[in-house]
């Protein structure tokens, strides 16, 4: 992922809305990428900070942000283990067809 592809994408971090791969590529460029990880923060800073400060809340928006990011690669991994196991459950359901069919085939 570029700085450019990062920058359009922290938005869409932001409103959790990136598939898997995307998800996968943003924070590891996060992760390398001070500059694209200082404008993370600021945009944290401007759509998170602005709505606590109107809420009259406290609020320490580095350790929100890092908890953001923690459970970013959390939910990156549920996804990830979700799809590995539908595609178990898509191999066992075919075994279980061929099964069926080589049961008829051999009784009928």
């Amino acid at each position: 992922m570029t700085c450019k592809d990062a920058d359009k994408a922290i938005a869409r971090f932001l409103d959790d809305d990136l598939d898997n791969r995307e998800l996968a590529d943003f924070l590891n460029h996060i992760e390398t990428c001070p500059e694209c990880k200082e404008e993370l923060t600021i945009q944290f800073l401007v759509k998170v900070g602005m709505q606590r400060l109107e809420d009259g809340n406290t609020f320490n928006l580095k350790a929100e942000l890092d908890m953001l990011l923690r459970d970013a690669r959390k939910k990156l991994l549920g996804r990830r283990y979700l799809v590995l196991t539908s595609y178990i459950l898509e191999l066992l359901v075919l075994a279980l067809a061929a099964a069926t069919v080589v049961l008829a085939l051999t009784i009928g």
